[in-house]
């Protein structure tokens, strides 16, 4: 019995070091989905870079993101979580609500890509 549960502990021990292994790779979530106010849908697509906020903060900002669709109706956005954000985004934001986080947009049109950027600029973050 007590061979088993060694065994059992090394086991969980393994895959908690590799689950840390994973996360600490995960340095990017990827927030998809869409909602609609009256008759316009909103297609989302953004990224958030991970540039030097503790893993659990970064995850909970993620989570939090992904939520936010809620308020206007929709569904939670898709959250997936990834070494780094997609190439050729339109625009980012380097300094993310004031923290060490770039946020990276796609699928904007020119007057919501507008609004990303002054939003950016407003917080004190740097538009690319």
């Amino acid at each position: 019995m007590l061979k088993k549960f060694v065994v059992l502990l090394a086991f969980s021990s393994s895959l908690l070091a590799l689950s840390g292994v994973a996360l600490a790779q995960e340095k990017a979530c990827l927030l998809e989905g869409s909602f609609t106010i009256g008759t316009a849908k909103t297609e989302i697509k953004d990224c958030l870079q991970n540039n030097g906020v503790p893993q659990t903060q970064f995850v909970e900002t993620c989570g939090s993101l992904a939520q936010a669709t809620k308020a206007f109706g929709g569904p939670a956005a898709k959250v997936t979580y990834m070494a780094a954000c997609p190439a050729q985004s339109q625009g980012s934001c380097a300094g993310f609500f004031g923290q060490p986080m770039t946020s990276y947009y796609y699928k904007r049109d020119a007057k919501k890509l507008a609004t990303s950027k002054s939003s950016c600029l407003a917080q004190g973050g740097k538009w690319q």
